[in-house]
């Protein structure tokens, strides 16, 4: 059961190391192709706005070809009043003149609005192709750095979970699952190292029945080395697994405190050799 319980350390350790390696591959690629829909939707802009440049420009000129034949018009009514014989004759044509007239008019206000609104629009199609263009130019840079990063990231998350399959491998496939989805779904970390009575995951204070089971490492199963995911004990509230610090040390980082002990231990050991080679010196 021990050689189970530190397999699931372990494996709760080298995922701890590139949990955030795991979220860099994640949102990496999420950043990039936010990036790419914000370069298709200013390229759709672009198409649409040159769309309705064409349309305004189509227009002007056809107004503008209207023009041109109401003045002809114009001159044919003038031309039709100089040999007008009759009044009547006289006042029709006349008429005619001045309908031809008015519509000139109207045209020529029209053909000035259009032209204003080709020129604005003009202007708005050149800051978009200069926003597109600076944006796709910023797109292909940081595609290509992401791709090195990617790769970056990949290698050095690979050098942390070395051995995480041959881990995996020693415990119930039920367990694996069951460890999985508590990664991917609970605020909790999955595996609760447990030194002092209290889950290190949600800090619950443990029963004292199942902190002294835990201490132990042992199950029915021993005997037998089928071990199920039931053998595992889990923390009532979290539901991470429970393993007893005292059982995996070896395979797990020091604490801080642990470190400071050492670190005490390891000044005194040099300053007791110190006082020795003093203390022989003086001998002599």
């Amino acid at each position: 059961m021990r050689d189970q319980l530190r397999a699931l350390a372990k494996l709760a350790k080298m995922d701890e190391a590139a949990k955030d390696f795991d979220e860099e591959l994640k949102t990496l690629p999420q950043r990039i192709e936010a990036m790419r829909q914000d370069v298709d939707t200013l390229e759709k802009l672009l198409v649409h706005e040159r769309s309705q440049l064409e349309e305004a420009q189509k227009l002007k000129q056809m107004r503008v070809d209207e023009l041109s034949e109401q003045r002809e018009a114009l001159a044919r009514a003038k031309a039709k009043a100089s040999r007008a014989r009759t009044m009547k004759e006289a006042d029709a044509a006349e008429r005619e003149v001045e309908a031809n007239r008015r519509a000139i008019g109207d045209r020529e206000k029209e053909i000035a609005t259009l032209q204003e609104t080709v020129e604005t629009k003009t202007a708005t199609l050149e800051q978009r192709e200069s926003q597109f263009e600076e944006a796709q130019d910023m797109f292909r840079k940081e595609a290509e750095a992401a791709k090195k990063r990617l790769a970056e990231v990949q290698a050095l998350r690979g050098e942390v979970v070395v051995g995480r399959d041959e881990e995996i491998a020693k415990l119930p496939r039920r367990l694996v699952k069951r460890y999985g989805r508590l990664r991917e779904r609970s605020k909790y970390a999955p595996v609760s190292i447990v030194s002092d009575g209290t889950c290190e995951a949600c800090q619950m204070a443990l029963p004292p029945q199942l902190f002294i089971e835990i201490q132990r490492g042992e199950r029915a199963s021993d005997s037998t080395g089928d071990y199920t995911i039931h053998d595992f004990y889990t923390c009532p509230q979290c539901h991470a697994f429970l393993v007893y610090h005292g059982l995996v040390a070896d395979v797990l980082p020091r604490t801080e405190a642990e470190e400071e002990s050492a670190e005490a231990s390891q000044e005194a050991e040099e300053a007791g050799a110190s006082s020795a080679e003093a203390g022989a010196e003086a001998t002599s």
